[in-house]
């Protein structure tokens, strides 16, 4: 069956599936039908079509494989479609369904073509990188959506709070005037600053990674809590709303940006790839001699870094173009791992051996804002560093094999041989296979091989059979010539040791961003205390709770200190500045200190204005990053055209002509001589 007949053959198989799908689906909606009519359960509030989701839902969620993958997207949209499961389900399963029903479109597309070691590989990078685009584009909608629509929520709560000065119905009469998803998480503010309950309250800022929702929600419970206060005849609640919106707009604006400056760098990054076949065929084409460099070590290895490559660039386009996620990771299996008791013992075997640099590496992860402890992130770097290992040990028995078959099946014949009929020297060829095959099971001499080929009369001319003999004796040395050695075990342990600080190198490329997320909490910290400097009840410890409410990345430090309170403040916030020296923090918690003597209004006197700075310096601030970025991002996206150009097609063929030009010299010397 040639590559013809099997495409045919699997977009019919496609097209049936479809059919089946459908009809499925069909039959499954009557059915939902027919019970939404006749069932005793029945109540007004179902709908068919939304119960035929979900019955999709809970049927693929039956399964391992789709169960698990159907979960991490309802985990995305739970923090966008608070308390609405069945429209979480909905959303989830058509995804699932896009990214399965187009992964398989690719795979039988790639497949139709080879099954060679390349395509595995090419099919196996471009479905991870159509589904894991899928689901970017999904969720950056829906926050745009989000944002957008919370942008007209305050505004409304906004005119509403002027008309009555009250929180809680604003937030109502402006909830029922929204759409989800926006509305979802107006109720649920609704009903916290209602409730008596502060579970509610922990709960929503523990899973909404959104800074601008948190902000608003803590806002209307410290307004609610201490009432609200004038500053030069305005609203200090409303001056808020103000600054949260602009906050947005540029959030908004940024993001746009991003997204229009970036657009297409993807596709440029992964392209490349699929066409590294192509263009062996081609080279090979047009010079026979350079499949010997394509098919072997140098191809396959080159081959491999494109890929790598090409997939590292695709990563750092992602985590230039995307927003870091704030949300905190289970880390469920790296906690098992580190109690069972042989990882346990090795693990404190390796941070005992240099004390001090596991406490300096514990300050790292607490810098970087990364929830692992220090055993957990030693065994994800071991993890990496074991990973890396037995991948270089795979990759080297692979290129061992690829040679081996490479060597024994070069169709490349002595120079003399070129006489023969194109027939005659693949006959010639087909039995210098099978005799390597024969001697490649036991010891081999070139008499034993120049013997045996004459008695048994395979080859009739005397001079091609000592020109067979000497081939097949070359052959047999150059196969047996691969084998592990022991240079390749060092150049794996290397290989091992850089995949060991990986996740290191990747928390190092986010300390900016990081540094950008701790100014971001800063000005929320600005945001209470701009509140809470007005009013008569505020003291140290007040503003230090509300300041742990906003917190995310300063929340065990604040929290440490909120608890020391008691044993004395001074020494408390001494402790936190030693804990947490990043100078605008540092400045507030010694703004802190001065107001035990001062007063809160007058240690703060200068706040509203450092906001107006934060807003104007953040703006410039995006500016140069989106530029730096977008920069940044066309020189990687870049990167595997110019290996592909560079290092698969140019190189190749300079190696060969330097190899012709040296057998030309040697000719020429041999003929003066």
């Amino acid at each position: 069956m040639d590559n013809a007949e099997i495409i045919y053959l699997i977009l019919i198989l496609l097209f049936l599936f479809v059919i089946v799908f459908a009809i499925l689906c069909f039959a499954l909606k009557k059915r939902l039908l027919f019970r939404e009519t006749y069932s005793i359960y029945r109540t007004g509030s179902k709908n068919p079509k939304g119960n035929c989701w979900h019955q999709l839902y809970v049927f693929f969620s039956s399964f391992i494989l789709t169960g698990r993958f159907l979960r991490s997207l309802t985990e995305r949209y739970e923090v966008l479609y608070p308390k609405e499961g069945r429209e979480i389900e909905k959303k989830a399963i058509k995804l699932a369904i896009t990214i399965w029903v187009s992964g398989a479109v690719i795979l039988a597309a790639f497949l139709s073509l080879d099954k060679s070691w390349y395509y595995v590989l090419l099919t196996v990078f471009y479905l991870y990188v159509l589904g894991n685009g899928l689901i970017l584009f999904e969720e950056q909608k829906e926050k745009r959506k989000l944002l957008i629509q919370f942008d007209s929520f305050l505004s409304e709560v906004r005119q509403y709070y002027q008309m009555h000065g009250m929180i809680d119905e604003a937030i109502y009469e402006a909830m029922q005037l929204c759409k989800n998803p926006v509305k979802l998480h107006a109720q649920c503010i609704y009903d916290i600053l209602n409730s008596t309950e502060e579970e509610k309250k922990e709960d929503y800022n523990s899973y909404i990674p959104d800074r601008f929702l948190k902000t608003f929600l803590n806002l209307c419970l410290i307004i609610q809590k201490y009432g609200d206060a004038e500053v030069k005849g305005q609203s200090l609640f409303l001056i808020n709303i103000r600054y949260l919106r602009q906050e947005i707009h540029m959030e908004v604006l940024k993001k746009d940006k991003i997204r229009h400056l970036f657009s297409g760098l993807t596709l440029v990054a992964v392209f490349p790839v699929m066409f590294l076949q192509i263009i062996k065929n081609w080279a090979v084409s047009g010079l026979s001699q350079l499949d010997n460099f394509y098919s072997g070590t140098p191809g396959v290895l080159l081959t491999f870094c494109i890929f790598l490559l090409t997939f590292f660039s695709y990563q750092l386009l992602v985590a230039l173009r995307e927003e870091r996620k704030r949300r905190l990771k289970d880390n469920a299996i790296l906690r098992n791992l580190c109690s069972k008791r042989i990882i346990s013992n090795l693990l404190d075997a390796i941070l005992n051996k240099d004390y001090g640099r596991a406490k300096k590496k514990e300050e790292f992860l607490r810098l970087t804002g990364e929830n692992l402890t220090v055993r957990q992130f030693t065994l994800k770097s071991l993890i990496y560093g074991i990973s890396g290992f037995f991948i270089c040990i795979f990759l080297i028995f692979f290129l061992h094999g690829a040679n081996k078959e490479l060597r024994l099946k070069a169709g490349d014949l002595p120079y003399t041989t070129s006489a023969l009929s194109e027939k005659k020297a693949q006959d010639l060829s087909e039995v210098i296979i099978s005799y390597t095959r024969k001697f490649l099971k036991g010891k081999a001499t070139l008499e034993a091989i120049e013997k045996t080929i004459k008695e048994e009369g395979k080859i009739k001319e005397k001079y091609l059979q000592k020109i067979a003999a000497e081939d097949i004796y070359s052959r047999i040395k150059s196969i047996r010539g691969e084998y592990f050695k022991w240079y390749e075990l060092i150049a794996a342990l290397m290989v091992s040791t850089g995949f060991y600080y990986i996740p290191y190198a990747v928390l190092s490329l986010l300390k900016k961003g990081r540094q950008q997320e701790m100014e971001d909490e800063i000005f929320s910290f600005q945001s209470v205390i701009l509140i809470l400097m007005h009013i008569e009840r505020a003291d140290i410890a007040v503003v230090l709770e509300w300041m742990e409410e906003f917190s995310y990345i300063f929340k065990d430090s604040l929290r440490t200190c909120n608890r020391n309170l008691s044993e004395g403040e001074w020494e408390a916030l001494e402790e936190l500045k030693e804990k947490e020296p990043f100078k605008p923090f540092y400045k507030l918690i010694e703004e802190l200190q001065n107001s035990d003597k001062i007063g809160l209004r007058r240690a703060f006197d200068d706040v509203e204005q450092e906001r107006a700075n934060y807003l104007e310096k953040r703006a410039l601030d995006n500016e140069i990053s989106i530029q730096e970025k977008a920069i940044l991002g066309k020189a990687i996206a870049f990167v595997p055209f110019a290996l592909t150009v560079g290092f698969y097609i140019i190189l190749p063929f300079v190696l060969e002509g330097l190899d012709m030009y040296k057998v030309y010299i040697d000719q020429i010397n041999g003929v003066g001589r």
